[in-house]
């Protein structure tokens, strides 16, 4: 009958039974969390009647410092930016998505003002947010705009950059200069085709929209009878298929089956990258850049779900940035993604996105940071030689995830206990303790509470980027 869906009464009770389960999850976790806060309210109360004046602060000279504005707060990586700044006396205002009202930074003591502004969803609806940052920054009269942007975020800021640029000329933003730049950064195609254009190594991609495009490149490149792998990723941020490495079968049979798992997922509503699969280690790189000089640089090792940090050291990686960065004269927080090949040592570029990756925590809110930050905005203050955190850094984690990964065994009590002992939680500091309580305690069960209303399926708790991580299928 015309205007009438049949169901599938089995189909409907099973996304009945998943949308609860999720549910009773996000329940679950809000409870223990509550269980935890009395003894964490006196732990954080008693280090803030006691403990806040154990750390001494090197402000600058009053010429130095400046009003700044610093936005995407809800993740750990704006907090340490925040507080880097606001450590060396620099006056700091927040602005986060009302999404993000519930962010923990605004409960700093280094924080002057926070602010919401209007969410959004895309590019077309994202004027609103723009409207909202550029008129904090008019009442402010800020100094400086560092966006440590969210996801969708990358492009609307370029946008601000050029905006203010009109409203007072003398506002200095650490972004990229044109969203043309952004988007094509922001795209993985074609930022892999950029890569060709430079000479830069990347692994073979092809961007395909249907399973027959799939099957034309296999007969066109060979790939059912290369010694290499490849391998579809599907573009789709947080797909269930992200972490999907399952090299491309090379038996004709096989190949067939390896598609049907693609059957209904991949079309041009969300396309796949037919990518060749390289084995071995992976990296990421991150680096703030002016004019196409790097200020500050660090790579880490990585892994597709990253929740805690160390520091390590790879200079084919930094010149491969290097490289980059100078070529394409980069203004703005950069990250690459990097794969080391185990047989021959070469690397390969994966993947950039336009903005600062989370392993600026390594830095652990040092001066270093503030001086690198210092020489991107201003050009007589630029450093000769990037800002890199020290090789002796303490390994980064988050306290509430370590004790996750203990109860669910995926770690013993030693290895917790030596994390805790060699180690260093990502949000607490001892002269301002109280962002460390409301994330683990407000904006976290604030985040498990969306869940629990909506429903929608949802895989870890994030507290790296503050929010819980949903699926898409």
């Amino acid at each position: 009958m015309p205007g009438v869906t049949n169901l599938n009464p089995l189909q409907s009770l099973s996304n009945l039974l998943g949308k609860q389960w999720y549910r009773v999850k996000a329940a679950l976790c809000i409870m223990l969390l509550m269980a935890a806060m009395p003894l964490c309210f006196i732990f954080t109360t008693c280090v803030w009647l006691f403990g806040r004046k154990s750390e001494q602060h090197d402000y600058l000279e009053a010429s130095l410092r400046r009003t700044v504005l610093v936005s995407g707060l809800a993740h750990t990586k704006g907090l340490h930016i925040a507080k880097t700044l606001g450590k060396a006396g620099h006056r700091v205002i927040l602005a986060d998505l009302e999404e993000f009202g519930c962010s923990a930074a605004q409960w700093s003591c280094f924080i002057s003002k926070f602010y919401t502004v209007p969410d959004f969803n895309s590019l077309d609806d994202s004027e609103a947010y723009i409207k909202g940052v550029i008129n904090v920054a008019k009442t402010e009269k800020i100094d400086w705009y560092i966006p440590v942007s969210h996801t969708k975020a990358a492009l609307p800021d370029s946008i601000i950059k050029q905006r203010l640029a009109e409203v007072n000329p003398q506002i200095i933003c650490l972004t990229l200069d044109d969203p043309k730049v952004t988007a094509i950064l922001n795209d993985k195609p074609l930022f892999l085709e950029e890569c060709n254009k430079l000479n830069l190594k990347v692994p073979y991609f092809k961007k395909v929209h249907s399973l027959a495009e799939v099957r034309e490149v296999a007969k066109k490149e060979l790939l059912l009878n290369s010694k290499s792998h490849y391998f579809l990723k599907p573009l789709m941020p947080y797909s269930e298929d992200r972490l999907n490495f399952t090299p491309i079968p090379s038996d004709s049979t096989e190949f067939e089956k390896f598609l049907a798992h693609y059957e209904s997922k991949l079309n041009c509503d969300n396309p796949h990258l037919v990518n060749q699969f390289i084995k071995g280690k992976e990296f990421a790189a991150n680096a703030i850049v002016s004019k196409g000089s790097l200020q500050a640089f660090q790579v880490c090792p990585c892994s597709p779900v990253q929740i805690d940090y160390d520091v390590t050291k790879h200079s084919e990686i930094k010149k491969w940035v290097e490289e980059f960065c100078k070529t394409k004269k980069i203004t703005g927080c950069i990250c690459f993604d990097f794969l080391e090949e185990n047989d021959s040592g070469e690397i390969y570029c994966i993947e950039c996105n336009p903005r600062l990756h989370s392993c600026v925590v390594s830095y652990q809110m040092k001066p270093n940071l503030e001086a690198a930050i210092r020489g991107a905005m201003e050009d007589q203050f630029q450093l000769p030689t990037p800002s890199e955190p020290s090789a002796s850094s303490k390994h980064v984690y988050w306290l509430y995830n370590e004790i996750a990964k203990l109860g669910l065994f995926q770690q013993g009590i030693g290895e917790f206990i030596h994390t805790l002992i060699n180690g260093e939680d990502a949000v607490f500091d001892a002269s301002d303790p109280w962002p460390f309580f409301m994330l683990n305690h407000y904006q976290i069960p604030v985040m498990l509470s969306r869940a629990f209303m909506s429903g929608k399926r949802w895989t870890i708790i994030n507290y790296c980027l503050g929010k819980v991580r949903y699926l898409r299928d």
